[in-house]
């Protein structure tokens, strides 16, 4: 099945709110031959603790299972999203480490699927599903459907992200200088204060100032805090 680029791409970009864009996006995976689909967004700042947002079109039964089993912790297709922008094809060597979570998927309908993730400049990682119940969905099927799996998950995570987990002014007005940049690129590399000064052709002191600028800028209390955020958010 196909669906068509054009009149999708225009129904997603009318969507004004999360509940009228996530409809234009299950009438386009229903095209193309699956029954549910679920989009994901997650934080990866700050490192300790990660907030998700999940809209989707799942049995409540499963969700509800999925939330009490807290699923989110194992779930290999969330880790997967995580760690690769590589399409995902659901088969059983994904599900090897957690196979209880996967036949309690299949219990629910939830037998056959393919991921894609995506991550943006301020560093939310969002990951677009299509999942069926229907056993003619072949892994031929899923590699045909990948290209528009890619596509959509570009324009979900663009549409949805900001709408499920709204960005504070705080969080992407970071207006690093190039100096402030170069200090912060020598830092993740390990260089004290002292060697950054020789690298750059500057004092200490003028280091100094530069990180203590980045810490109030970044919003955080020391140098390495800053260099991680910095790097987690696509500054270096």
């Amino acid at each position: 099945m196909k669906i068509n680029l054009y009149k999708t791409y225009e129904n997603l970009s009318k969507a004004k709110d999360k509940g009228t864009f996530f409809t234009a996006l299950q009438t386009a995976v229903s095209n193309l031959g699956f029954e549910y689909c679920a989009y994901g967004v997650r934080s990866i700042y700050p490192i300790s603790s990660h907030e998700t947002q999940v809209i989707n079109n799942y049995p409540d039964d499963w969700n509800q299972s999925y939330s009490a089993n807290n699923y989110l912790e194992i779930d290999p297709t969330v880790k997967h999203g995580m760690r690769s922008t590589q399409v995902l094809f659901w088969e059983e060597n994904v599900f090897k480490e957690a196979p209880y979570f996967w036949e309690d998927a299949r219990s629910f309908g939830i037998k056959q699927g393919i991921s894609q993730s995506q991550k943006d400049v301020n560093g939310r990682i969002g990951m677009l599903t299509f999942a069926s119940d229907n056993p003619e969905i072949t892994q031929k099927t899923l590699l045909v459907q990948a290209p528009s799996l890619i596509w959509l998950s570009q324009l979900a995570h663009t549409g949805l992200a900001e709408k499920l987990m709204p960005l504070k002014s705080s969080e992407i007005d970071h207006k690093l200088t190039k100096r402030e940049i170069d200090i912060l690129r020598w830092t993740a590399e390990g260089k004290t204060s002292n060697e950054i000064s020789v690298l750059m052709s500057i004092s200490d002191r003028t280091v100094n100032f530069h990180i203590n600028n980045v810490l109030k800028k970044l919003a955080v209390s020391n140098k390495t805090a800053a260099t991680v955020k910095a790097i987690v958010l696509n500054l270096l």
